[in-house]
């Protein structure tokens, strides 16, 4: 409409709801509100208490210093500041995990101090690239992810907003963690609460044994796996992961029985952060659906909603 000016928009008649009203909308959006972001804010805890573990098992190797300090060995350089540390920490695992650490470390090439038994070796020794079709007739919005609905900063998935145009794609299963292989440095990552399809840019990584799972997700969580994987991408403007690359990327592996130990104290706190992501995502709906039908006096409010 190019004549249209201030003037005809200020005679275009509006239903506006009363103050009351829309202060009763307000309170019920809002209600929901603080509950998606109650959500959100547990599934960050839960996901730092994961994050955490892994770290001090896997990173920092702490059960391993406990383990080398009670037997009097050695202490590498590089772990005597953290060793100092420890010794005034009340060590909070039980016996039976503590056995499961060795009390040295030795030193390997590929990766300098390591605990001593684990391998020094590469992601493929300990996971694949999943294989398998799916066709997207069997696909909804609901159980398709590419890289437009995985969020950014390791912020799970949201619901697609369409699904691809061939008639099949990647499938994914329980278990698998997927990454978007586009623009690494955005660190897309979610591990897969369903079965589904996903784009031909989203990758799918599936542990060698499934009890490890939960372990190859918080390794592949580090930010420097997304770092190398930044790094050793192909391309400028849309920088993709190099596969071949990202599987030559060098990681100390720990004996199976710790990576499913770890796996199995986790798995609790990630299967509540997907029913708490779901409901978020129903609850976003909600909200979405309710704001034009009250705005429009299409649903009306009780008058006890206060």
């Amino acid at each position: 409409m190019p004549n249209l000016n201030t003037g005809i928009l200020k005679r275009v008649p509006l239903n506006i709801p009363s103050l009351d009203t829309q202060k009763a909308i307000a309170h019920i959006l809002g209600s929901l509100d603080d509950k998606i972001e109650l959500n959100r804010q547990m599934n960050e805890t839960l996901e730092a208490m994961a994050q955490a573990l892994f770290k001090s098992w896997f990173v920092d190797f702490d059960p391993v210093i406990d383990n080398a300090l009670a037997a009097g060995n050695a202490i590498p350089d590089e772990f005597i500041e953290r060793a100092e540390q420890r010794k005034g920490i009340e060590k909070k695992d039980n016996s039976d995990i503590q056995a499961l650490f060795p009390d040295e470390f030795e030193f390997t090439e590929e990766m300098g101090w390591i605990p001593k038994g684990w391998e020094s070796g590469t992601l493929a020794d300990i996971c694949f690239f999943g294989k398998g079709k799916i066709n997207t007739s069997e696909l909804s919005l609901e159980n398709y992810v590419s890289t437009e609905n995985m969020n950014k900063e390791k912020a799970g998935i949201s619901y697609a907003a369409s699904i691809a145009i061939t008639s099949q794609v990647p499938k994914f299963f329980v278990g698998q963690t997927l990454i978007s292989n586009i623009r690494p440095y955005f660190k897309k990552i979610w591990l897969a609460s369903f079965s589904g399809g996903r784009s031909n840019d989203v990758l799918g990584f599936q542990a060698n044994d499934a009890v490890a799972n939960e372990y190859l997700f918080s390794l592949l969580y580090q930010d420097s796996f997304f770092d190398y994987m930044t790094a050793t991408s192909k391309g400028t403007k849309m920088p993709r992961g190099d596969k071949a690359a990202i599987m030559s990327w060098s990681v100390a592996i720990p004996p199976l029985i710790l990576m499913e130990e770890f796996s199995n104290k986790v798995k609790p706190m990630y299967l509540a952060n997907n029913i708490r992501s779901k409901q978020a995502i129903s609850l976003s709906e909600l909200r979405d659906t309710l704001l034009p039908k009250l705005m429009s006096g299409e649903l009306s409010i009780p008058d006890d909603v206060f």
